[in-house]
């Protein structure tokens, strides 16, 4: 079996890699996240061989670190029956995946291969990241010398850096440059030195300089000094329509080099930044300044933030401060991961001196030299590396090399339950590429945390504790957040009755977190009201209950601690004035019903009276807005919503404490016949200046489709209800909504066809019982393969 190697800085970016090379139904050998990205081994499921040998595996020469998508394959048709089919490739991706291939590989290659264990020590000594070092040495060749193998490394790093092929190629007249970068990594110096350059090869008259940096103190007058020594003209810019309008005032054949202000990795202000770059008017060339001192961990936090900004692509990088650098390979490494060609480096402050066009081999050679300055602090010593090797074991060890036969005999009863649901059933799950699904479900956040929580439920995962679960989801969901690229969390709160039994009644209510875009994180809280008292997930309890009112404040109160990170607003289901006055300090938007009354400048009314009197525009970006597949049971590309709103006040006894609302009233409308699907009315507090009506709006419809989701927590609840009898109430409320959350999101993810795919075909049936059950059948399926 030809296994390959392909890395991506995010999983759908792999993915993309996979598909264009091996086609859609490629076999996943395995995913996993390394430093720097995600990395799989996929295989071509057309090319199977009698007998799968992982010498032969291992001696099949694997991709480059960084490859280019291969051409596509062709495919050969095959017909087989359908559950034959369905069991053979359970039976092959089961087979592939015990081996785990990838460590396999590994591992063995560093018992195999002692120099491998030095040059891998030596390799993060220079500066590079374990995750190029894997994909590089599962290559190195066998019974090589130290020497021979620090040469062989050298090699591949020389053939995988890329560099701008030669200088002239970026000096032609009437480009665009621009630099991007964090704060103090000396953008402003390194245009000097472009713009010295330029001036050199095409006169002063062929150059102009631009700075967007007018937040630094002083920033454009040190460009200005500079532009002046040159008489070259400097021109500040403010906004995106200033860009333009110079921009379209300077020659076809004058160079332009524009210098930006410095914006943090972190900082949301990148995708403008980006976006007023690609409303210049002209094609530009954005190059990334990347600081050689920084640590290897934040410059790729850096470059995966600018490539992923929005903007026209990153064409190459300058790496700078090589003179106060104590190793060269994290840069370098950063270049080769996400393929930006080095253009210069800087190597001081003087200008225009001191700045190089450097070869590939110059650099490695560069960040291959030694250096006298004693041992580093931050690299592995050898005893490290033997005690981390004898501490090793193979997965060989690890799992005797079969499944034990105690998890065996507990899931394969659902699995065989599954498999006699039907022939359609089995023909439909025969078509569907079930890597795909795996793929999708542990990529996902709530996907993977409702299946790690469902193993210890059933007993084949670890046992953990309520408070253990939710602590160390909140830091999953604070990575999740940290890496994205909204602006806003999302805070669902409601609440649904349970029922396990005839004569017994549950109410649980739950706080259900969000991107922006109605992606699903998590669920850090709930409440949860039985005959025997109240109590939530975060420790409290009490004889009664208290008020709705009450309830909502205390969710309110916890997820201000929780979701610290970006701001949180919260989406209510009605409430009332005393409620909204409460949550004055807060962002919320509550769905009202049509009777809510309003006080506006023509007198007091209803909602729905004042619903027929709005101007109702299409928000066409509403729809851009959500991540979502269906809206009321229609796919969303066959709907149009039209938005009405106005600034109302309270009625006069009830508004003191609360200030102006928006008033929003949206029509979800079948675009082909016109037909109304929906309507909603909703009361928020929201600054539109700052959070558009169309944002609203879509949060508002995203609100609505999220009363799905608390009916699938009512059939998981009553499903957990003959489970383990050691679980707690909580513990159980937990399990429920996070195998809510988690079909919702494979019901109404974009990104997760194929795993909505395999769940319809477990389901059978749309309703939320059927999901439900489908969704444990699909991790039943999953432990027995995975």
């Amino acid at each position: 079996m030809n296994i390959s190697r392909f890395f991506g800085s995010t999983n759908r970016e792999a993915m993309r890699q996979v598909r264009m090379a091996l086609g859609a139904d490629a076999l996943i050998v395995s995913n996993r996240r390394v430093n720097g990205g995600v990395e799989i081994l996929a295989t071509d499921p057309t090319f199977v061989p009698p007998e799968f040998n992982t010498a032969t595996a291992a001696a099949d020469p694997p991709p480059r670190a960084v490859q280019e998508p291969e051409r596509q394959r062709p495919r050969q048709s095959t017909t087989v029956a359908p559950q034959a089919d369905v069991m053979g490739a359970i039976g092959d991706l089961r087979g592939s995946l015990e081996t785990r291939i990838d460590e396999l590989l590994w591992g063995s290659q560093l018992r195999r291969a002692p120099q491998a264990v030095s040059l891998f020590q030596a390799m993060l000594g220079f500066g590079f990241s374990t995750a190029l070092l894997r994909a590089m040495l599962k290559r190195l060749p066998e019974h090589l010398p130290p020497k021979a193998a620090l040469q062989w490394a050298r090699q591949e790093l020389i053939d995988h850096l890329p560099v701008l092929a030669r200088e002239d190629d970026l000096w032609t007249s009437g480009r665009v440059l621009a630099l991007v970068g964090p704060t103090g990594v000396g953008k402003t110096t390194t245009i000097a030195k472009l713009a010295a350059r330029c001036v050199k090869r095409q006169g002063a008259e062929k150059v102009v300089l631009l700075t967007t940096d007018t937040y630094r103190i002083g920033a454009h007058e040190q460009l200005k000094i500079y532009g002046q020594m040159m008489r070259v003209p400097v021109h500040v810019v403010q906004d995106m329509a200033e860009l333009n309008r110079i921009v379209s005032g300077i020659r076809p054949d004058q160079t332009i080099l524009i210098d930006n202000i410095g914006i943090s990795q972190r900082d949301r202000y990148i995708a403008e930044q980006a976006a007023m770059l690609a409303g210049a008017g002209r094609p530009v060339q954005r190059l990334l300044v990347l600081n050689a001192s920084s640590h290897g961990d934040t410059l790729d936090e850096v470059a995966r933030s600018y490539c992923n900004d929005g903007g026209e692509p990153i064409s190459g990088c300058i790496v700078t401060k090589l003179d106060e650098a104590s190793r060269l390979g994290a840069a370098l490494d950063t270049a080769i991961r996400y393929q930006l060609p080095i253009h210069y480096v800087s190597n001081g402050q003087k200008v225009p001196e001191d700045l190089l066009f450097l070869s590939a081999r110059d650099l490695i050679d560069q960040a291959l030299a030694h250096k006298p300055q004693g041992q580093a602090l931050y690299a592995p010593t050898e005893a490290d590396f033997a005690a981390l090797m004898s501490l090793a074991k193979t997965p060989e060890a690890e799992s005797g090399g079969t499944v034990p036969e105690s998890r065996r005999r507990l899931l394969l009863p659902p699995l065989m339950a599954m498999m006699s649901a039907g022939a359609a059933a089995s023909a439909s799950l025969a078509k569907t590429d079930l890597t795909a699904a795996w793929d999708f479900v542990k990529g996902d956040l709530a996907c993977a945390s409702a299946l790690d929580l469902w193993r210890t439920h059933a007993g084949t995962g670890p046992a953990v504790s309520l408070r253990h679960a939710i602590d160390q989801h909140l830091a999953s969901m604070h990575n999740e957040l940290a890496c994205g690229d909204g602006s806003y969390v999302l805070a669902v709160h409601d609440g649904v009755a349970l029922r396990s039994a005839p004569d017994s009644q549950t109410h649980l209510r739950a706080s259900l977190l969000l991107t922006e875009r109605g992606e699903a994180l998590g669920s850090p809280l709930q409440l949860l009201t039985q005959a025997e008292g109240w109590s939530t997930s975060a420790g409290e309890s009490a004889l009664a209950a208290p008020s709705a009112g009450d309830a909502l404040f205390h969710q309110v109160e916890c997820l201000d601690q929780a979701t610290d990170l970006l701001p949180c607003v919260h989406l209510i289901e009605a409430g009332g004035p005393g409620v909204w006055r409460r949550l004055s300090s807060q962002r919320w938007l509550a769905h009202v019903p049509g009777a809510t009354k309003l006080d506006t400048e023509s007198g007091p009314t209803i909602v729905t009276a004042l619903a027929k009197t709005l101007d109702y525009r299409l928000a066409a970006s509403a729809l851009q807005h959500l991540s979502l597949v269906q809206v009321a049971g229609v796919a969303i590309d066959d709907l149009a919503f039209w938005v009405g709103s106005e600034r109302v006040g309270l009625p006069a006894r009830q508004k003191a404490g609360v200030q102006a609302l928006n008033m929003l009233a949206v029509r979800v409308v079948n675009r082909h016949d016109g037909r109304i699907v929906q309507t909603h009315f909703g009361l928020s507090n929201l600054p539109s200046e700052q959070i558009g009506i169309d944002l609203q709006a879509s949060w508002l419809i995203m609100q609505a489709e999220l009363k799905t989701c608390f009916r699938y927590t009512a059939c998981g609840w009553g499903a957990l209800a003959g489970g383990d009898q050691a679980d707690s109430p909580q513990k159980k409320a937990l399990l429920a909504v996070r195998l809510a959350l988690a079909a919702w999101q494979l019901r109404q993810t974009p990104a997760a066809a194929a795993a909505r795919s395999l769940l319809d075909s477990l389901a059978g049936k749309s309703s939320p019982a059927a999901v439900m059950k489908g969704l444990v059948k699909l991790f039943a399926l999953h432990e027995i393969i995975a």
